[in-house]
């Protein structure tokens, strides 16, 4: 390898580096830092849900509800930092019977009758992250709809435009619904 050669592969590694920073997050050091929008709700014509909880493999409570009815979904924001990581996956618990709220957020007592694990990560296709990446005001959106016998995964990405001008728009949607 000539003098030339060796000096634009150590110019273009920095560029490589910087390109793969554009890719869907695979380390748990890779998922620190993406911000994330949850959006849960009760499918329509289900049961109420009691002692509602989603919870993602590193332990973080990101939903939770004493009661789930059609009337109160809701929407939580994460703001990215060096201490949250995107969610590998979340498990979706809800109870039965007599529980109250913990010290630390989520339910204790009462029997669980609701208890599934939602793949989030491995499912969400790396052209999401790659737009979201591109630009600011952009953020993707996990959605959870509980039914019965179990809970439908799906996400988009909200879109605030360009430095959060325009309106908002929800786009590249996917999952189960």
């Amino acid at each position: 390898m000539n003098k030339r050669d060796f000096l634009t592969l150590a110019l273009g590694l920095p560029a490589l580096t910087a390109c793969a920073s554009y890719a869907k997050p695979r380390t748990d050091r890779d998922l620190r830092g993406w911000g994330f929008i949850v959006y849960h709700e009760l499918a329509p014509g289900a049961q109420d849900k009691y002692g509602v909880k989603g919870t993602t493999d590193t332990g973080k409570s990101i939903f939770g509800n004493a009661r789930l009815n059609e009337r109160n979904s809701a929407v939580s924001a994460y703001g990215g930092s060096r201490y949250q990581s995107f969610p590998k996956w979340v498990r979706v618990t809800w109870r039965e019977g007599d529980f109250v709220l913990d010290m630390r957020g989520g339910w204790k007592g009462g029997t669980i009758v609701g208890d599934y694990t939602v793949p989030v990560l491995e499912r969400i296709p790396e052209e999401l992250f790659t737009y979201v990446r591109a630009q600011r005001g952009r953020a993707i959106r996990l959605k959870f709809r509980i039914h019965d016998d179990g809970v439908l995964f799906g996400w988009d990405v909200e879109d605030h435009g360009k430095d959060f001008k325009g309106p908002l728009r929800n786009v590249m949607a996917g999952g189960d619904w």
